[in-house]
């Protein structure tokens, strides 16, 4: 009878190993289970949170044009290359062997973007509606050896250097954009620059500014507006000297019906042209072609023409600090990095006649969507990843 006690005993005193092993198999089997489910839900959140930040952005544009005369946003990011390329990682094949203009410098736009839109001459008439709309300034992108920060985000900047001694500088870290800043090559650009050097060659009044009629009446200057202190004179100044200085733009990033890559004259997979268009409340045959007299594109029924810009750290509505547009979208939908472009994007709506506020013939540029970094609608975001219910079960 002891005997049989002790057998049981030592029978009954741990698992066997097949035990163990059924055991770890159901954990596994949960384990994977639940990271699956955390890898879609995780996917998921960040999908959403990007929804919210282009309704947020799109909202506080539409706002801020309200109050600020319909005008759109100053200083924004232009996608387009010191070498009139689009800002893009890849070069995109379109058709059968050609290549759109799209910059292989592996640094820039990544992601739908790069496949969807073009780089064309602007006509006249967008050049004029653009800044009649107040979108006078612009920012290139360095590439190549011109480029010596390396960072997709700062490179419509270099950074200031100071004289040490002949031959030998050091980093000052304050911003230079002389080598980037560009104002639109519009017909009203000559009279602006003409203005501008006035503005910038204008000593004040003479009196000075501790002068009693300056301080109760302000000071008038050469660009029309008047000035209570000397500081916002001065500052405007440094923007006046900012246009005089400026080289001239007038290549842009275009978005129509058959723009970016295509095959056959259609949109290729990658292409999201006509996804964008719609959710900017046209039909794609409504958008018009750069490539074509504008006066064709009247004549053939057409709306508007849609170009892309970037919400770069110089965006007016950002200095206005009415929301800080130029927050980068870290972790979204795909793994950001300093050669990747991950600032948001804006799609602006021009018309085929020239503005006139004198008129109003027609209505001004304005924003009419807002895209993620990568060119994502939220239509597009909401359809492939948010609502694909299959997905999520797998």
């Amino acid at each position: 009878m002891r005997h049989t006690h002790l057998s049981r005993t030592k029978r009954h005193a741990g698992f066997t190993l097949v035990e163990l092993l059924v055991v770890v198999a159901i954990i596994a089997v949960i384990g994977a289970g639940v990271a699956v489910t955390y890898r879609y839900l995780d996917e998921q959140a960040k999908t959403s949170m990007e929804i919210s930040d282009c309704s947020i952005i799109k909202k506080a544009i539409s706002q801020w044009s309200a109050i600020n005369d319909n005008n759109i946003p100053n200083g924004l990011d232009s996608l387009v290359t010191d070498n009139n390329d689009l800002y893009s990682t890849m070069p995109v094949v379109s058709g059968m062997g050609g290549v759109t203009e799209s910059a292989d410098i592996s640094m820039g736009v990544e992601g739908p973007l790069g496949y969807t839109v073009s780089v064309k001459e602007a006509p006249q008439v967008v050049l004029d509606n653009l800044a009649s709309a107040g979108l006078t300034t612009l920012y290139l992108h360095l590439t190549g050896a011109a480029n010596t920060n390396g960072n997709a985000n700062d490179s419509t900047w270099t950074a200031g250097s100071i004289s040490v001694r002949p031959g030998m500088s050091m980093s000052s870290g304050a911003v230079d954009t002389s080598k980037t800043l560009s104002t639109l090559n519009s017909s009203t650009h000559e009279a602006d620059v003409e203005a501008a050097q006035d503005m910038v060659d204008d000593t004040g009044p003479a009196a000075g500014w501790s002068d009693p009629t300056v301080q109760s009446d302000g000071y008038t200057a050469p660009d029309g507006k008047t000035y209570m202190t000397e500081s916002e004179f001065v500052a405007a100044q440094t923007e006046a000297q900012k246009i005089v200085d400026a080289q001239t733009l007038d290549r842009l990033a275009f978005l129509w019906g058959t723009s970016g890559a295509t095959m056959g004259g259609q949109p290729m997979p990658m292409n999201m042209a006509n996804e964008i268009i719609t959710n900017c409340g046209y039909a794609p045959d409504e958008i018009a072609d750069p490539t074509q007299p504008v006066e064709t594109e009247i004549a053939n029924g057409k709306k508007c023409y849609l170009v892309v810009f970037g919400l770069g750290r110089f965006a007016s509505i950002y200095n206005a600090k009415s929301i800080r547009i130029d927050a980068p979208a870290y972790g979204k939908r795909n793994d950001q990095s300093k050669s990747v472009y991950n600032r948001y994007l804006v799609v602006v709506s021009v018309p085929l006649e020239t503005y006139s506020d004198m008129t109003g013939a027609t209505q001004k540029a304005q924003v009419v969507d807002v895209l993620t970094p990568q060119g994502y609608s939220v239509a597009s975001l909401r359809d492939k990843y948010i609502t694909d219910g299959e997905r999520v079960k797998d």
